[in-house]
């Protein structure tokens, strides 16, 4: 389906971004063991004597998905450590109590997250701003395109994070993401956390903070089932599934404009972790849509270059199985 084979473009890059989606992927270039022992020892360097990463929630969650990715042992303490602390964020949350109790689909209100971050545990604009800047950092094909300010240029200029970050679907999902991918996707603090997440979800099969379920908000929901053993495998994970492949094959153009840019890739990338058919129909058509803008060097465009062929590597072995 691809003209170009991304693979020795990959190779040939430098930087975190580059060994991050080599080890991801299983491939391996010369002086990779090198830089990933660095990552570890700036890593562990870096943290903070309560497991954080400069005390920020998705800043750690971000690293623990980063020294995951790397596949390195040498990690264990720092990740576990790491995980550590985002219990203790769950377990701060005015709803982390009564979670427990709810049932799937239960939470229809808008912005009603259990007691769970959003308007429970409200930040700053400076707090927000920073979080989501870290969340653009470590995940860049779904964080936003340029750097969140939290100080208003004119009386026309928006700042601060977006409202599904505000709302705290994002942090939430992104925390039970990185938690299950440290290992932990069986341990019983991170349930009522999973219970909201269920709960939350629309009946279009999607989520967002309005009833009809929105694109950008079910990804990281998404990342977070597919991250999960048993959730990967659930009813409630294709729902979700079949929710972002309606938009791909919406006759409208509003729909199929979220398909475009970074959402294509990370969409790509979150599908590649299923075994459903709706998820191959998703890669199908989305590995279809970006062989369409494929350089003759292999790569996608900007921005994000080594995440984007990172993504696409991911979805097509995902086809070959």
């Amino acid at each position: 389906m691809l003209k170009h084979d991304p693979i020795p473009w990959l190779l040939s890059q430098d930087g975190r971004a580059a060994v991050r989606a080599r080890r991801s992927l299983g491939l391996e270039r010369e002086g990779d063991d090198k830089a990933v022992r660095q990552i570890v020892r700036q890593a562990a360097r870096s943290q903070r004597p309560d497991g954080s990463f400069s005390q920020s929630p998705m800043k750690t969650a971000g690293m623990v998905c980063l020294l995951a990715d790397l596949a390195t042992e040498a990690s264990a303490s720092v990740v576990s450590r790491a995980g550590e602390f985002l219990f203790g964020i769950l377990h701060s949350q005015p709803g982390y109590e009564k979670a427990g109790s709810l049932r799937p689909g239960e939470l229809t209100e808008p912005w009603d997250l259990g007691g769970f971050f959003g308007e429970a545990t409200p930040l700053t604009p400076a707090q927000g701003a920073r979080e989501v800047n870290f969340y653009r950092e470590f995940e860049p094909l779904l964080g936003p395109k340029s750097p969140v300010r939290w100080q208003r240029r004119s009386s026309f200029d928006r700042v601060g994070p977006p409202s599904c970050h505000l709302w705290g679907l994002v942090p939430l999902c992104t925390i039970i993401e990185a938690l299950c991918r440290a290992g932990f996707h069986a341990d019983p603090r991170l349930r009522p956390a999973v219970s909201v997440m269920l709960a939350v979800q629309r009946a279009s099969g999607g989520w967002c903070r309005n009833p009809g379920g929105g694109f950008e908000c079910t990804l990281p929901a998404i990342r977070a089932f597919g991250a999960h053993p048993r959730l990967r495998r659930s009813s409630s994970a294709e729902a979700g599934l079949r929710f972002l492949r309606a938009s791909q094959s919406s006759p409208h153009s509003r729909d199929r404009s979220r398909w475009r840019g970074c959402n294509l890739f990370a969409a790509l990338h979150a599908a590649a972790r299923f075994e459903f058919p709706v998820a191959t129909e998703i890669i199908e058509a989305g590995l279809e849509a970006a062989a369409q803008r494929q350089r003759r060097n292999g790569t996608f465009g900007t921005p994000c270059p080594v995440e984007r062929v990172a993504a696409v590597i991911a979805a097509s072995r995902r086809l070959e199985k």
